[in-house]
């Protein structure tokens, strides 16, 4: 089949509710294995397994439950290829708001605009939660890091050997915000 011949991929975005999390954990094990692999920075070195994975996801059912994190996956054609979280501020001083961690597409499925997809309904999300200043990390210099700007995200600084990458080295990470009363008519 030509690529003109081939029917058009279809993607999805889900916030999940605890028992949606727990269904799913078996693929954003290897969704976080796969990221690693190659070479995103999202905490974690290489020689990180799927099962390493599916252990951190498992920990984190508890938080989902509660909602102290908010998760949203990303399905292509109905595969789990991309999650992103919302973690709202717990402290009474911020109810307004959140930040966003693990920010993961797997790579077959990149360049397809599906990292901006996660962030457009997690920025939804967060509105309809009534949280409009959203905070992240990211490795500086990092694709992920010219998505940000590219999505309107501001960056309020940069803090030299802040982490290691995956390969042990130590990084640069870049710090970014973003008010959300800016941006509700995108």
């Amino acid at each position: 089949m030509s690529p003109v011949d081939e029917p058009a991929s279809t993607v999805a975005y889900e916030v999940l509710d605890a028992d949606g999390f727990r269904s799913v954990i078996p693929h954003l094990g290897e969704l976080i294995a796969d990221s690693v692999d190659s070479g995103s920075s999202v905490n974690f070195l290489r020689g990180f397994s799927v099962a390493d994975g599916t252990a951190w996801w498992t920990a984190r059912i508890a938080d989902v439950a509660s909602g102290a994190i908010r998760p949203i996956v990303a399905r292509l054609d109905g595969e789990v290829v991309g999650v992103v979280l919302l973690v709202p501020s717990r402290n009474l001083n911020s109810p307004h708001r959140a930040e966003v961690n693990k920010v993961i597409v797997h790579r077959r499925a990149r360049g397809r605009g599906i990292g901006t997809g996660l962030m457009r309904t997690l920025e939804d999300l967060a509105r309809a939660e009534g949280r409009w200043l959203l905070l992240l990390d990211t490795e500086s210099g990092s694709d992920a890091e010219r998505m940000y700007r590219r999505l309107g995200w501001t960056a309020f600084g940069v803090v030299p050997d802040h982490a290691m990458r995956v390969d042990g080295d130590l990084g640069q990470t870049t710090y970014f915000r973003k008010d959300l009363r800016e941006s509700a008519g995108r």
